[in-house]
């Protein structure tokens, strides 16, 4: 049988989607593109965070269906908005990732064994979360907080490593709510595997801890490199939003990491446009970011997802002004990615070779800078690099060793 897979949203549908792909290929079944004709098998791994990934599956599913074969919705539009993709036509198939396994008779695997596509590897430590943030639909998608085993997560580490991979990325839903503290974990994995470089993705303000911080900041297999969400930069809105921290509460994170190396890359969220904000709430906001040594912003508009209590209240914001205030916040995160990559003009950094040519090398470095390099390397080689002329949105540099 020939199958194809598409995925939208975060780091776990992607790992969810290696699993599907290396369980339908052990059955002897061979992988095309998705949107290829001759798949009898199209699976579309849905995301539901915002009103737009919801249109996107809605999408790649028309687009299956008109190149016939069997079409199959998963992941997590699957789980809570099952019958608005039924709605699409019956030949659609709602399966939720948990029972996908018996309904295309295949035994889906505990690990992943390679990652199709990305010279960086997103293993799953974690599921679930408890903490029902009021726009938030996940945790009736993802259910209640639980970890996956650190044995099964070793393993799983030394096996891509052995199959060539140089960095991997420890994904979850809440990754700060792993049992034992990923701190911990981080340190069993660099005492256990050979892996030469471990990257945390996003960890929520209230579940970082001072030795995942110190970790980041001074082990160096460790990447320099964190994400931490704020979502507001009000506290009225942080309320409303039921987030477990204040403002100040995140810009004192921000200065605890800069104050153990000014090198680490610091990401955050931002939610614009969410019920109640106006111009003051969103001046907070604005100017907590403006304030705050943070590298980049990942800026969303508020989405209302039915089943949440946010989406009881009413859009209170005009859309208008929702857009304006987004466009204010990704012009800041142009801005603050740029000041971040001048500051790094003229040190070395530990990069990961993403792609390679005769003599030049392109890759993203521990902290999260993407890099063009003149030099000798092969894809997935970790090399050292003097970073030497800021561009925009990348840097120019030389392979030192």
């Amino acid at each position: 049988m020939i199958f194809a897979i598409t995925t939208l949203g975060c780091k776990v549908n992607q790992y969810e989607s290696q699993l599907l792909r290396e369980a339908l290929a052990a059955h002897g079944h061979r992988e095309q593109p998705f949107g290829r004709p001759g798949a009898e098998l199209s699976i579309v791994n849905t995301c539901t965070v915002t009103h737009r990934s919801d249109a996107q599956a809605r999408n790649l599913l028309r687009r299956a269906l008109a190149l016939g074969g069997r079409v199959v919705a998963t992941g997590c539009q699957a789980k809570v908005y099952g019958e608005a993709l039924r709605a699409l036509s019956p030949a659609v198939e709602v399966i939720p990732f948990e029972d996908i396994g018996p309904a295309l008779n295949i035994q889906v695997p505990s690990r992943i064994t390679g990652f199709c596509g990305h010279s960086r590897a997103f293993v799953n430590i974690q599921q679930g979360c408890g903490n029902f943030c009021t726009y938030c639909i996940v945790p009736h998608a993802r259910g209640v907080p639980r970890s996956r085993p650190w044995q099964e997560i070793i393993g799983e580490i030394t096996g891509l490593y052995a199959a060539g991979f140089r960095e991997v990325v420890l994904s979850g839903i809440n990754i700060g709510l792993y049992e034992g503290g990923v701190a911990a974990l981080l340190e069993k994995i660099l005492k256990e595997t050979p892996m030469p470089a471990v990257r945390v993705s996003s960890i929520e303000p209230w579940t970082l801890t001072d030795e995942l911080i110190r970790l980041a900041a001074g082990e160096p297999r460790v990447c320099r490199h964190l994400h931490v969400p704020v979502q507001s930069g009000s506290d009225a809105i942080l309320s409303r939003m039921g987030r477990p921290y204040d403002a100040r509460h995140f810009r004192s994170l921000v200065e605890k990491i800069k104050a153990l190396d000014p090198g680490v890359s610091i990401g955050t969220d931002v939610l614009v446009g969410f019920p109640g904000e106006g111009e003051d709430e969103f001046g907070q906001t604005r100017a907590l970011l403006e304030e705050a040594d943070i590298s980049y912003l990942h800026v969303f508009p508020y989405s209302p997802r039915p089943g949440t209590p946010a989406a009881a209240w009413g859009s209170t914001v005009d859309s208008r002004v929702a857009k304006e205030r987004v466009a204010l916040l990704r012009e800041l995160s142009r801005r603050k990615r740029e000041a971040f990559i001048r500051s790094r003009v003229g040190s070395e950094e530990d990069l990961l070779v993403t792609r390679a040519g005769r003599n030049s090398l392109r890759g993203v470095t521990s902290n999260y800078l993407m890099v063009e390099a003149e030099g000798k390397a092969r894809v997935n080689d970790r090399v050292r690099v003097l970073l030497e002329e800021p561009c925009e949105g990348y840097v120019r540099g030389r392979h030192i060793g």
